[in-house]
């Protein structure tokens, strides 16, 4: 580690090696090397350019507190939006959603990931409403929601209606629904509020499919009391080339056990370990 710092002194104009340095880092994953790598650029007053900040900003996001994240992205003197992006970001990780509101609302033009960010925010601490009230307020602001806006919101659903509803705003939106990512959290979340017309609607209309699409509709099927229908479609899904893998397994031996159907149980067992 000492001969990296010490190259680094060497190399005072190296913009290129400094970034370098911080790639070290990453591959350290140590805060404390980070640190004195933010404090040889500080000396060398690398630190004010804005692409170092934002690189040092990222280090400290990953290893750092919610204070050292703010501490750094003050020292940056002309902050574009990737640097207000990776400073949320850093806040949301410690689920300071407080201070990440307050740095959100102080952003010039929030931008798509800006906005994702805060909504994921909220979703993964269990604020529901709040996630949906920042999806009205981004659609008001003209920004254009993305795939992964709307994987973020279909996990909040806790409504056959609320469910529908977002489905449609989708669709208005010009997603490809066939994308295996979002039919995925489609199939899921109509799943689990045990909608299979739907559920199974959007299975057939998916251009491309993996294992995590046929778990899903396994699942919705089990879940919803049909554990015959769960089973038929572990054999559509061996019947179509895919392998099952431990959570598809435990999705139909549960299944087995519940219709109390021991000899099925043993067959989709072979099958897993004849894989």
């Amino acid at each position: 580690m000492s001969s990296y710092l010490k190259k680094a002194h060497v190399n005072k104009a190296s913009l290129s090696y400094c970034s370098q340095l911080i790639d070290r880092c990453l591959s350290f994953k140590s805060f404390d090397f980070a640190k004195t790598i933010h404090g040889r650029l500080f000396k060398l007053g690398f630190n004010a350019h804005t692409y170092l900040g934002n690189r040092c900003l990222d280090l400290y996001s990953r290893f750092g507190t919610s204070d050292d994240v703010l501490q750094l992205f003050d020292e940056i003197p002309q902050k574009n939006c990737i640097s207000w992006n990776i400073c949320l970001m850093g806040l949301l990780k410690s689920d300071n959603l407080d201070t990440a509101r307050k740095v959100f609302d102080e952003i010039p033009e929030p931008d798509v990931v800006s906005w994702n960010s805060m909504i994921s925010g909220y979703a993964s601490c269990g604020y529901s409403d709040y996630a949906l009230e920042m999806f009205s307020k981004m659609q008001l602001q003209g920004v254009r929601p993305s795939g992964f806006t709307f994987t973020i919101l279909l996990s909040t659903v806790s409504s056959a209606c609320h469910g529908k509803q977002i489905h449609g705003s989708m669709i208005r939106s010009g997603l490809s629904l066939s994308n295996v990512v979002l039919g995925n959290s489609l199939i899921d979340m109509y799943g689990k509020l045990g909608v299979l017309y739907y559920a199974f609607g959007v299975f057939l209309n998916m251009e491309e499919l993996d294992i995590i699409s046929w778990n899903s509709l396994i699942s919705g099927c089990f879940n919803s009391g049909y554990g015959e229908l769960a089973l038929d479609q572990f054999y559509s899904m061996r019947y179509s080339g895919y392998s099952p893998d431990e959570y598809t397994i435990s999705i139909v031996i549960n299944t087995c056990t519940k219709l109390r159907n021991l000899d099925k149980d043993w067959r989709i067992l072979s099958v897993y370990l004849n894989n």
